[in-house]
């Protein structure tokens, strides 16, 4: 079994090279294929997780996992990784996973989107959303502060910059730590924050972000529920437009056995179900059910809260989210979950 060190992150050759040592170690459980190329041509990589002595992966009912479709969340790669070392470490020794994979299929997609996860783990990292791909216009904005590692350390942090209308202050115990502002405070030093970067063409009083020349969200370019650019930021000119999409897209279409689904992602510490676009009421009964004793078990195992996206996770209660990889549920009938990874706001207090 290949060596994994989990304190870290793999960068895309890396990750190749783990990827296949375990098809070469145990070829009798783990095949590796790519499904397609990403926009810069990088080979998008899937391991197949069975058995085969007991039977080819296409007769078993498969399950399939996924992570890093967003450029800066690689701790889902590093789940996917995870996942893999415990299917080859407990075949054989752990009953359940040796009865799973004399039974079942895994299909594990660690990195859905390389290029985005390249950019964001090189030694100069950039932030991007997802795809490297600009869109929807080619131009990059003149004015505005451009996101970027400045100090040359690897990370993209950010800056507190002096003034007197800011929102901000420092700690009165930790200065490092930035506090708000009392609505009718006034008198002492006070700052705005935004992130690391350089300001084009500043005047001296505005300072905005610009928007990224690269404005793709891939977890908006599946077919189920997708709307235009107009609707919603990032989804691309068509549904599966994108290469990385049409490739997942592609694969999950064509291997039926797929009765189920985990795509990891990180930030906020939570399991989140269908539906995206409508409340509970529209979910058949039996699958509502399903996922609420899903979501139950979900939650005794990690601690993360089970919520609907509809319900619990809209960034505005105004706005509905569509075009997520919950296309699996909504077309194909897969039980589909995104598994949000760690909330450094919550484990900060």
């Amino acid at each position: 079994m290949p060596a994994i060190a989990f304190d870290r992150f793999y960068r895309y050759a890396e990750l190749t090279d783990l990827l296949h040592a375990f098809a070469r170690e145990r070829p009798d459980l783990f095949a590796v294929e790519s499904i397609g190329r990403s926009h810069e041509g990088r080979d998008i990589w899937v391991v197949t997780a069975t058995n085969t002595a007991t039977g080819p992966a296409r007769e078993k009912p498969a399950f399939w996992v996924d992570g890093n479709i967003h450029a800066t969340e690689v701790a889902a790669s590093a789940a996917n990784l995870y996942l893999l070392h415990t299917l080859a470490s407990g075949y054989g020794t752990d009953p359940d996973i040796t009865r799973a994979l004399d039974t079942r299929a895994f299909y594990i997609c660690p990195r859905i989107n390389p290029d985005g996860a390249e950019w964001a783990l090189a030694d100069r990292p950039k932030w991007i959303r997802s795809s490297t791909r600009p869109y929807p216009y080619d131009e990059e904005d003149p004015d505005g502060l451009t996101v970027q590692d400045i100090d040359g350390d690897g990370r993209i942090l950010q800056m507190r910059i002096p003034d007197a209308n800011g929102l901000w202050k420092c700690h009165p115990e930790e200065p490092r730590l930035m506090i708000r502002r009392e609505p009718a405070e006034i008198g002492g030093t006070y700052y705005r924050i935004v992130p690391e970067g350089l300001v084009d063409n500043y005047d001296g009083y505005t300072l905005r972000i610009k928007r990224p020349v690269q404005g793709l969200d891939l977890n908006r370019n599946f077919p189920a529920s997708w709307r235009q650019e107009f609707e919603q930021l990032g989804a691309g000119p068509y549904p599966t437009s994108e290469p990385e999409v049409r490739a997942v897209v592609d694969f999950i279409a064509r291997h039926t056995n797929v009765t189920g689904a985990i795509s990891f992602h990180t930030w906020s510490g939570v399991l989140l179900r269908p539906f995206e676009h409508q409340p509970d009421e529209e979910m058949h009964a039996e699958d509502l059910w399903v996922y609420q004793a899903t979501g139950r078990k979900g939650t005794e195992m990690t601690g993360y809260p089970n919520i609907s996206v509809y319900h619990e996770f809209r960034y505005h209660p105004k706005s509905v989210i569509g075009g997520t990889f919950d296309w699996a549920y909504e077309h194909l009938g897969a039980f589909t979950w995104v598994v949000e990874i760690w909330s450094p706001i919550t484990d900060f207090g």
